[in-house]
This record gives structure tokens, C-alpha cells and sequence, in this order.
């Protein structure tokens, strides 16, 4: 009996003082000159990222630990004819009995915090790179011409 609450001491008895969530890289478009060949014609194409242009990586955790990822963006100069949604393509590193949940198809970011995925850590301390796809959607000729930007944040709850 003692050789069996060690070991259930040694895998359940640390507890982790904080989780952290790192992404990276970043994603820039450009719409290429020569795609929209004459006035009145919109921009047809939805530009998608790498299926892993971004990386997540959780961290901080204690074995069998479960958590949520919320994600919402904060417009720096955003036209909000633009749509920019995100997409889980993978489910990055799993411990043992681990999962991931959610965050497939593509959902439209907006300013406010909304639930992309979940899961659980599993036989594991860390989750790392879970690949992440942006598309672009509503670009159109009616835009000016002109650089926009936004920031994607990603957080980690318990």
C-alpha cells in the first residue's frame, strides 16, 4: 500500500501556480495587384493562412489539468467590412489520455472574448503547437486602399 500512494503522490501532487498560453507567428495579407481585373468586380477569394501559421502552446500545468482558450481580436486600424476568423487544424501535443475539443470549422472574431477550444492536459504538464489557420473574408474594391490591422489574443483558463 505505501508503494502505491507514493506513486499517487508523485503524479497528482504537484500543483502548478500558473498557466501560461504563448502563440507565434503572427499572419500579414496583401492582395495581389492584377486581382481585380476591371471596376465593379469584388475580390473573390477568401485568403487563408499557412494551416499552421500560428502556434499555441500551453503551459503550467499539473497532470490531468483541463482547460479553455478563449480568443477575440483588438482592432488597431480594422475596416469592419473586413471578417477575420481562425481555425484549430490540429490538435498540437497531447499527454496520455489527453484531449482537445472545439475550435474547427473557422468562427468570425469579433472584440469580445469567445470560446475557441478546450480540453484536457492529460498525462502531461504542457500542451504545445497547436496549429492555427486565419482566412480573411469581405474584401472587396469598395475598401480603400490601405494597410489594416488587428491583434489576435488568445487566453488560458482552468
Amino acid at each position: 500500500m505505501r508503494f502505491i500512494l507514493s506513486i499517487f503522490l508523485l503524479l497528482f501532487g504537484f500543483d502548478a501556480d500558473s498557466q501560461n498560453i504563448s502563440a507565434s507567428p503572427g499572419w500579414s495579407y496583401s492582395v495581389p495587384s492584377g486581382t481585380i481585373s476591371e471596376a465593379g468586380s469584388n475580390y473573390s477569394t477568401s485568403p487563408e493562412s499557412a494551416i499552421n501559421q500560428t502556434l499555441i502552446s500551453l503551459t503550467g500545468f499539473s497532470i490531468f489539468d483541463s482547460y479553455a482558450v478563449t480568443v477575440h481580436k483588438i482592432d488597431t486600424d480594422w475596416n469592419s467590412g473586413l471578417a477575420l476568423q481562425v481555425q484549430r487544424t490540429g490538435t498540437g501535443s497531447t499527454g496520455f489520455f489527453g484531449s482537445t475539443n472545439g475550435g474547427t470549422p473557422y468562427i468570425t472574431l469579433t472584440n469580445s472574448p469567445q470560446a475557441f477550444f478546450n480540453g484536457n492536459i492529460g498525462l502531461a504538464f504542457n500542451k504545445n503547437n497547436v496549429p492555427i489557420q486565419y482566412r480573411i473574408q469581405g474584401a472587396s474594391v469598395l475598401l480603400p486602399v490601405k494597410t489594416y490591422t488587428t491583434t489576435v489574443v488568445y487566453t488560458i483558463s482552468n
